[in-house]
């Protein structure tokens, strides 16, 4: 894995350049804010946690979020070891202050070094809902009712649970059986679905009701920023490390970045 130059943060978020984003979406976007039930509403603007995740992956800083918060934590104890009696720091969230994170749990590395204005410029959108494919994994009982593949040798015995000869649960008196105890299994039986998790695919797919924006100018998003993160940014949306999206991974945009 390629490593990620972080050097940035140790840097004094002094914010003396102004900047400016031009996104233009390529396609329909569905930006979901908070923790959807069964219906995923769409912002019809990106949040700033929706903008730090753009910038970040123009920058290529694909990390795990448990990799993430730890490597945050770890920036935030040099910190304090080399600003810990510099009066012009002292008090500062940069230094003091927890990081935050989104509903979801996205931290970005660049909430002290990068802030957007609350002035953004926003194109009126229209929207439509669409189904959308989820993608579900679950340990339980939920990938029986899920998932619409198994393996094969699973047939005689889904058969007879139709025919209520044997029965699955995750109760105290439904037992695990072995592969080859479950070739022979009398009738009555109760049978724990961990026997045939291993049986069902990882992940199940859900149809869930998404709604999509289609904005009819692009967004102008002003920012803030350091003289090293500015000069990141114009590398980085000259050649992107990977594809850039708002929202959900199909809502594709094409970005500029600009000094004011």
């Amino acid at each position: 894995m390629e490593t990620i130059d972080l050097q940035f943060f140790l840097e004094p978020p002094e914010l003396t350049v102004k900047g400016i984003l031009t996104i233009e979406a390529l396609a329909p976007l569905s930006m979901v804010a908070a923790q959807p039930g069964k219906y995923y509403r769409s912002q019809p603007h990106p949040t700033n946690y929706m903008l730090y995740g753009l910038l970040e992956n123009a920058l290529g800083w694909h990390l795990h979020d448990v990799v993430r918060r730890q490597t945050i934590d770890g920036l935030k104890k040099q910190l304090k070891k080399k600003f810990k009696k510099d009066a012009n720091w002292v008090d500062s969230e940069w230094l003091t202050a927890k990081p935050e994170a989104s509903e979801v749990g996205y931290m970005s590395l660049l909430q002290y070094h990068v802030k957007f204005k609350s002035t953004i410029i926003q194109p009126a959108t229209s929207s439509y809902d669409d189904l959308w494919s989820q993608q579900l994994r679950d340990t339980g009982r939920s990938f029986f009712g899920g998932s619409k593949h198994y393996d094969a040798s699973l047939s005689d015995l889904l058969n007879r649970e139709k025919q209520g000869l044997i029965e699955f649960g995750d109760r105290a008196e439904f037992q695990n059986y072995t592969d080859e105890e479950l070739k022979n299994l009398p009738d009555g039986a109760k049978i724990k679905y961990t026997s045939i998790r291993s049986k069902f695919p990882q992940y199940y797919v859900s149809p869930t009701v998404r709604e999509y924006v289609i904005p009819n100018s692009p967004y102008l998003i002003g920012l803030d920023t350091t003289t090293t993160i500015s000069k990141l940014l114009k590398q980085a949306f000259e050649n992107p490390a990977a594809p850039l999206y708002l929202g959900a991974n199909d809502g594709w945009v094409e970005v500029n970045y600009q000094e004011l």
